[in-house]
């Protein structure tokens, strides 16, 4: 992943095409991103973006249903999926050297020319109300999409990347046709190839594949995310349940923003990984938690940082009360260099050991491109993670963990509703 490796291009119609050859590799990843995800929908058609990432896998120019596209990369050996965000959509395909041209092909015209069959398309809308439920009905993620809604509200950002099972069942195949035609535009994607190829070769072959692929009309924007005040949000959910899931967030940083590699550092301290000090507190010393964990997420204009874990429901305000004093031990006083130094190394190693993949080096260059962030190498990187201070991390847990800007999610069981939400009220 360095940048004397890469080498980027746009073709005549927009699409931006990337290259990172690595010549000791035996494989070649593709990658296709396009800026349409959920944060893009109106609220009657929320869903329809993972709608329509789902039938492009059901048919298209060439190969006309999901088992010829399957059977043309899986067949193979390799790996073809897919996934939809709140602001970008991506595509990808691992798949061994000797192939990569028939699977480009394969994802150009899944792009360019799916075929919207009508029973399909019937088939597909049951699948993905299938999707949600099956969701709802698994406590570590519904209580992910809660905190999301507490926090967000009624903006996209707060709404299931899935849709609801209402918008979703009212979505018809002219939606997603016209949705497509809107949002699946050239000069709003990226294609990145990693692996076993040549420069030049891959150039001329996107250039051949993608010739048909126009854009046309107004470009679609999202509305921005909304200012938060400083106030406690909740959503719980009683069920009966085993388990306390729960999940507490503050409003984080945007993907942009300088102290982003900070922050990184922060999330590695706080909960990411069995070395971490919520990990090492709630699970090792206390016996409280089987799972706990932080997390972040970095969006265009805003962002998250939070904690998840499951406990027993009789432990749940003694979770609840460790979790802060961890975060209050991180904002009391600067973490040592020496101790600090061990989380930047996780970090660092976790990046080195993706470098050696392919379909990670093609991930790094069209990750940074699509969301339009300064190109930066692997070295670049790790010295900006290197340059980190205890006092960055320090300053940032007490800018961030606020108690008056917390949300608080949970699913399972629950005596007293009311002492819950007063816990949350009180700093």
């Amino acid at each position: 992943m360095n940048l004397k490796d890469y080498k980027q291009v746009v073709l005549p119609n927009g699409l931006t095409v990337v290259t990172a050859p690595m010549p000791a590799v035996r494989s070649v990843s593709i990658g296709l991103y396009l800026r349409v995800g959920s944060r893009y929908e109106a609220a009657m058609f929320s869903g329809i973006s993972h709608f329509l990432e789902h039938m492009l896998f059901k048919g298209c120019e060439g190969w006309p249903s999901a088992l010829d596209i399957a059977n043309e990369v899986e067949g193979r050996g390799g790996y073809l999926n897919a996934s939809t965000g709140y602001e970008y959509t991506s595509m990808w395909v691992k798949i061994g050297a000797r192939h990569w041209q028939r699977s480009l092909s394969l994802l150009a015209s899944m792009v360019q020319w799916p075929i919207f069959d009508v029973d399909e398309f019937e088939r597909e809308q049951t699948v993905i109300l299938d999707e949600i439920n099956m969701y709802r009905d698994v406590p570590e993620d519904y209580v992910s999409q809660l905190s999301s809604e507490a926090m967000w509200g009624d903006h996209p950002l707060g709404r299931e990347i899935a849709g609801e099972t209402e918008t979703v069942a009212a979505l018809t195949m002219a939606d997603l046709a016209a949705h497509h035609a809107a949002a699946y535009r050239p000069n709003r994607a990226v294609l990145t190839v990693a692996g076993a190829i040549d420069a030049e070769a891959v150039y001329r072959a996107a250039a051949e594949a993608f010739v048909g692929w126009t854009a046309d009309g107004p470009i679609p924007a999202f509305a921005p995310a909304p200012i938060l005040e400083a106030r406690p949000r909740w959503r719980l959910q009683v069920r009966d349940s085993e388990q306390s899931h729960l999940q507490l967030a503050v409003p984080g940083l945007p993907r942009l923003h300088p102290d982003r590699v900070a922050l990184a550092v922060l999330n590695a301290l706080a909960g990411d990984g069995m070395s971490s000090w919520l990990w090492q507190r709630l699970r090792e010393q206390l016996g409280l938690a089987y799972n706990i964990g932080s997390y972040t997420s970095l969006h265009a204009d805003c962002g998250v940082l939070g904690v998840y874990g499951g406990c027993d429901a009789t432990r749940l305000f003694e979770t609840l009360d460790e979790t802060m004093a961890v975060w209050q031990e991180l904002q009391a006083q600067a973490v040592a260099e020496e101790k600090l130094q061990l989380f930047k190394e996780y970090i660092k190693g976790r990046l080195e050991l993706s470098s050696e993949d392919s379909s990670a080096v093609a991930s790094w260059w069209g990750r940074q491109i699509i969301a339009d962030m300064p190109l930066q190498s692997l070295d670049q990187v790790l010295a900006n993670v290197d340059a980190v201070t205890p006092g960055d991390v320090q300053r940032l847990a007490q800018e961030l963990w606020q108690p008056q800007r917390l949300t608080l999610a949970y699913v399972g069981p629950l005596a007293d509703e009311a002492a819950l939400t007063d816990w949350l009220r009180v700093p």
